[in-house]
């Protein structure tokens, strides 16, 4: 693995886009970076501290950490021993039918899965995690088929327990429950493909045939998230790639990311990251 910037690449030491990597270390100290892979973080032994975004994560034995791809963390650690597992995997390169799409918008933000606070979804998660550390080790015939089925059965579980945050109401008719995720999926692909451009609550409501009122509520049961602070982040995401990778002006990245003021970047890109879109560049070399 190497770290230009804070771009870490290659990740992988095999055609096969997964890897897990046991962290063994008392004082581990692992800089700020990001990859487009998605990773889990399952510390089995002793707490473990990760940041990402900028919000400190303290981890309890076996709680589980999702982190999304392109987003900005490190991990660090003192006089502590313990034993971690890091996990990561390219969704997109794993997915043989085409069909992860449906699960991106519910995979796009950094989730914190505690033993304490959602028994049930802790419980089914570390089940597939603990059976991916044990088939890696073993790598019998097929396996790589089988750590596909247990990281989308992962990846399933974690949109699912996005999907149940809907409130009792939606939550009472499965019929209504299913038509509204529907809509709201129109609604995030909408969003996939225009973010780049003004795109207003009203149009993503409208492409998802939604009152703004009613979308702007479900939205954020479902995402816990306003859609404004969803529509920023996104665009964010893309100008640290374009920051990164190309010789742009900060100009043109604000304009390629959705922005269409350099003002309005600016304030934004501090809000989310601390920084200016210029210092974060500088940050780079």
């Amino acid at each position: 693995m190497i770290i230009e910037g804070l771009h870490e690449k290659d990740i992988y030491t095999e055609t096969y886009p997964f890897r897990i990597e046991l962290n063994t270390f008392d004082n581990f100290d692992w800089p700020l970076h990001w990859h487009h892979a998605a990773e889990l973080v399952y510390p089995v032994e002793n707490d473990y501290r990760a940041t990402v975004n900028g919000l400190e994560y303290t981890m309890c034995e076996k709680d589980i950490l999702f982190i999304a791809g392109g987003d900005i963390h490190s991990f660090h650690t003192r006089n502590n021993k313990g034993n971690r597992f890091f996990i990561q995997f390219e969704i997109s390169t794993l997915d043989v039918f085409g069909q992860a799409h449906q699960l991106t918008p519910f995979l796009s933000m950094t989730k914190f899965i505690s033993a304490k606070e959602d028994p049930l979804l802790h419980t089914e998660l570390e089940k597939n995690i603990i059976a991916l550390i044990n088939e890696y080790q073993h790598r019998a015939l097929g396996y790589t088929l089988y750590l596909n089925a247990r990281i989308f059965d992962i990846l399933v579980l974690l949109s699912r327990s996005v999907c149940n945050n809907i409130n009792a109401e939606i939550s009472s008719s499965s019929n209504k429950k299913f038509h509204i995720l529907e809509k709201l999926n129109l609604a995030f692909q909408y969003i996939e493909e225009q973010y780049q451009n003004d795109i207003s609550l009203k149009d993503v409501s409208s492409a998802a045939g939604f009152s703004e009122y009613h979308f702007s509520r479900i939205f954020k049961e479902m995402t816990g998230n306003h859609f404004l602070s969803y529509l920023n982040e996104r665009r964010i995401k893309k100008a640290i790639r374009l920051l990164i990778a190309h010789n742009m002006s900060i100009t043109e990245i604000a304009l390629s990311s959705g922005f269409n003021s350099i003002a309005t970047f600016n304030r934004t890109f501090k809000k989310l990251k601390g920084c200016t879109p210029v210092e974060y560049k500088k940050m780079q070399f």
